[in-house]
C-alpha cells in the first residue's frame, strides 16, 4: 500500500474547506461544525489516494506551503461561490414577490443560512434546493473540486482580467434572472392593482385598502402553484446554465 500523501491530504482539505464556507447545502448552518470537519476530513483523505495534486511552484519551505494553503482555501471558496450565486439570484426573486404580494416585512429563518428571508423567497429557495438535490448538484461542485487539479494546480490561481469579466457577467445575470422569476407574479399582482383600481373608482363604498391587501396575497400563491411546473423547468435550466459558468470559471482560473 503506498504512502499516505500528507501534503496532498493537507492541499485537498483547504480546497475543500473554502468550498464548505459558502456553497449550499455543504456550508448550512443546520450542519454541525464538528460533523462538516469530519466530512471535509473523510472526503479530503478519500482524493488524496486518487487525485493527482500537481503543483506550479515547487514549495520548499513552510512560508510557501501555507500560502499554498491559503490559495486553495480561495479556490474551492470561488467554486462555492458560482453555486451560491444561483440561490441568491432565485432567492431575490422570492423576495420581489414579496413586496408586491405585501409579505415584504414577514420574514422567517432561513435554516440554510441563518439570516431572515421573506416567505416566497424561502419557499423558491427550498423548492430550488430540492430541485438541486434531484440532480445530484452537490455531486457535480465535489466532482469539480476533483477536476479542478488538472487546470489548476498548486500556486497556479491566476485572477485576470477573463475572470473578472467572468464575474461581473455572472453577478449581472443573477439580477436578470431574478426579474425574469419574479415577473409573472409581479405581473399578475400588478394587474390585481389596476383592476382594484377601476373598482374604486366605480364602486366608491368598497373599502379598496381591506379587499385588496388579502386578494394580492391570493392572486400571488395561485398564480405561483399554477406556474410552479413552469419554475422547476426555469430551476433546471438554470443549473445547467450554473455546470456551464462553474466550468469557465475553473478553465480561467487556470489560464
Amino acid at each position: 500500500m503506498p504512502p499516505f500523501p500528507v501534503d496532498g491530504f493537507l492541499l485537498i482539505f483547504g480546497r475543500m474547506s473554502g468550498l464548505f464556507l459558502i456553497a449550499p447545502i455543504f456550508s448550512s448552518r443546520q450542519i454541525p461544525g464538528r460533523i462538516k470537519v469530519l466530512l471535509i476530513i473523510l472526503l479530503s483523505g478519500t482524493m488524496a489516494y486518487f487525485v493527482p495534486v500537481q503543483y506550479a511552484i515547487n514549495i520548499s519551505s513552510p512560508a510557501y506551503f501555507i500560502a499554498a494553503l491559503i490559495v486553495e482555501i480561495l479556490v474551492g471558496f470561488t467554486i462555492g461561490f458560482v453555486a451560491f450565486i444561483v440561490f441568491a439570484a432565485i432567492q431575490t426573486a422570492g423576495q420581489v414577490m414579496d413586496m408586491q404580494m405585501g409579505f415584504a416585512i414577514v420574514n422567517v429563518v432561513d435554516p440554510q443560512s441563518g439570516t431572515q428571508i421573506p416567505l416566497m423567497g424561502n419557499l423558491t429557495q427550498i423548492i430550488a434546493l430540492l430541485m438541486y438535490l434531484a440532480i445530484d448538484g452537490h455531486y457535480y461542485l465535489l466532482q469539480a473540486i476533483v477536476q479542478s487539479y488538472k487546470v489548476i494546480p498548486v500556486l497556479g490561481l491566476s485572477f485576470n482580467n477573463h475572470f473578472f469579466d467572468l464575474l461581473i457577467e455572472v453577478t449581472a445575470s443573477m439580477f436578470i434572472i431574478a426579474v425574469k422569476i419574479s415577473a409573472p407574479i409581479v405581473i399578475a399582482v400588478l394587474t390585481t392593482d389596476i383592476a382594484m383600481g377601476f373598482i374604486a373608482r366605480t364602486v366608491p363604498q368598497m373599502n379598496v385598502f381591506i379587499v385588496g391587501l388579502p386578494l394580492k396575497i391570493l392572486i400571488g400563491i395561485v398564480t405561483l402553484f399554477i406556474l410552479l411546473p413552469v419554475y422547476l423547468w426555469i430551476f433546471s435550466i438554470l443549473f445547467a446554465r450554473f455546470f456551464e459558468y462553474l466550468d469557465r470559471v475553473l478553465i480561467i482560473l487556470g489560464l
